[in-house]
């Protein structure tokens, strides 16, 4: 995802996962501590910014393995 994702404007940050940061809110995907599980995390201006951040997430993910059952 940090190689492959495009997330327009967004400034990724691949510290612990894939975090990006846009001006509305940032997003993040990685690996679970504790199960063999990713975890997943928005938090936006509004709820509007978090769907929108949702959307853009799940085609990025989706695009890389469409597999993956994405229920965010």
């Amino acid at each position: 995802l940090a190689e492959r994702g495009i997330f327009g404007n967004g400034k990724l940050i691949n510290i612990d996962g894939v975090r990006v940061e846009f001006s509305h809110g940032w997003g993040l995907v990685r690996a679970s501590n504790t199960t063999p599980n990713l975890v997943i995390r928005f938090e936006g201006e509004n709820q509007e910014s978090i769907d929108k951040m949702k959307q853009l997430f799940k085609q990025q993910m989706l695009m890389i393995d469409s597999r993956l059952n994405l229920d965010f």
